[in-house]
């Protein structure tokens, strides 16, 4: 059973990586846009010299890029976890499996227990 949860959990963490590596490599080669979550108007600040307007294109654009790279991040961060999980259960099945294999009355094998 823990082989199965653990192959499952690593290939979860291993899809996790990949979908996130996917989309940001192909929203910065401008294949797939940025979904647009932040919206702003034209910026106009108020100098001695008179109003400057600053237009909000380069700003939204930077600041949704930012965001997703900051949530595609999040997602490979979250996937090595779970690929971590799955091998720390795989590592564990086989612990076991090694340790129902050992011979108790075998002191070379009561050496081997030792060092584990």
């Amino acid at each position: 059973m823990h082989k199965i949860l653990g192959y499952l959990l690593l290939c979860t963490g291993l899809f996790l990586i990949f979908f996130a590596g996917n989309g940001v490599y192909k929203t910065f080669i401008r294949q797939a846009p940025v979904a647009q979550i932040v919206k702003m108007g034209d910026i106009t600040a108020h100098t001695t010299q008179g109003a400057i307007t600053v237009p909000a294109d380069g700003i939204n654009t930077l600041a949704n890029t930012v965001l997703f790279a900051v949530l595609m991040q999040l997602l490979v961060f979250a996937g090595a976890h779970v690929a971590r999980l799955g091998i720390y259960l795989l590592k564990t099945e086989r612990i076991y499996d090694a340790l129902s294999q050992l011979d108790l009355t075998d002191k070379d094998d009561l050496k081997t227990l030792k060092k584990l």
